[in-house]
């Protein structure tokens, strides 16, 4: 690979209205822009490169987010860049020589699920040969850290506004068999990201739609959870992961029928959230 065709030149992310509701809705998963040079020297057809990647998830939240709150998602696909991991969480095994002391992998990444992801889905090995060190960092630089510029400077809004924050991370997942196949999956990382009250009214909001649910099974949340989640100071992060096979055919990667009830189901919630938000607190 040529270390300068991985420059990002596209926008990384794109960002829709500001800080006029405490809401902020993020999709961290849902690029689709993948990199000539990414693709071409990959091991794996861009189909498979695709096989994490939350299709259209941008797209859903489009209803919530015309009732006000800000709209952020990425543009780098996941398994170009993940900005759901720390920055430098990254298998130091990948790369073709000594990598910097800061780069401190967590077993996540050393399984191949990185910053930089080494594998994507059931274990197939990106690359061909080991990267430079520089490579990862340009994506470090060009993708994640302005990601996670944005998503910082609209929870800053939201909170200097409102007293508060809420960051709907958004995501999309497999049938998840071992929590029963849920429709949602909620993470609030065991109680640690968010107040109760958020995402028992988030819960309540799909429920009442007769999707199912469940909490922090399989997924408790990631990184920009744990990170953005601190309600003692007025910031509450949850993670919401929906069924793919609820709006589109995982195979094909089209939409269905179920597109249009799922995204209003997300705007039915997010209206929840914010009424509730605007309700005195006893």
């Amino acid at each position: 690979m040529n270390e300068n065709e991985q420059l990002w030149v596209t926008p990384p992310f794109h960002v829709s209205g500001t800080a006029t509701t405490p809401v902020v809705l993020a999709s961290p998963h849902s690029g689709r822009i993948y990199p000539d040079a990414f693709v071409n020297t990959s091991r794996q057809p861009l189909a498979t490169l695709r096989g994490g990647e939350d299709s259209y998830v941008e797209e859903l939240a489009a209803p919530a987010h015309a009732l006000g709150p800000a709209l952020l998602y990425a543009q780098f696909p996941r398994a170009y860049c993940d900005v759901n991991r720390a920055a430098w969480d990254m298998d130091p095994r990948m790369f073709d020589g000594p990598v910097p002391a800061f780069v401190k992998p967590t077993h996540r990444a050393l399984s191949g699920l990185g910053s930089v992801p080494r594998i994507v889905a059931d274990n197939r090995a990106i690359y061909r040969t080991r990267l430079p060190f520089t490579e990862a960092a340009l994506r470090i630089r060009d993708c994640w850290m302005p990601y996670h510029k944005a998503l910082a400077q609209l929870l800053q809004d939201c909170r200097a506004q409102h007293g508060m924050a809420v960051l709907l991370d958004l995501h999309s997942m497999p049938d998840a068999l071992e929590a029963g196949a849920p429709d949602f999956v909620l993470g609030d990382r065991h109680g640690t990201s968010c107040s109760g009250r958020v995402i028992s009214c988030a819960e309540k909001a799909l429920q009442a739609q007769g999707f199912s649910t469940t909490r922090n099974l399989p997924y408790a949340g990631g990184y920009i959870t744990q990170h953005y989640g601190r309600p003692q100071e007025g910031l509450h992060a949850l993670q919401v992961e929906m069924r793919r096979s609820l709006y589109m055919n995982e195979d094909t990667r089209t939409k269905t029928e179920g597109f249009a009830r799922l995204s209003a189901a997300l705007a039915q919630m997010t209206l929840a959230i914010l009424t509730d938000i605007k309700a005195p607190r006893p």
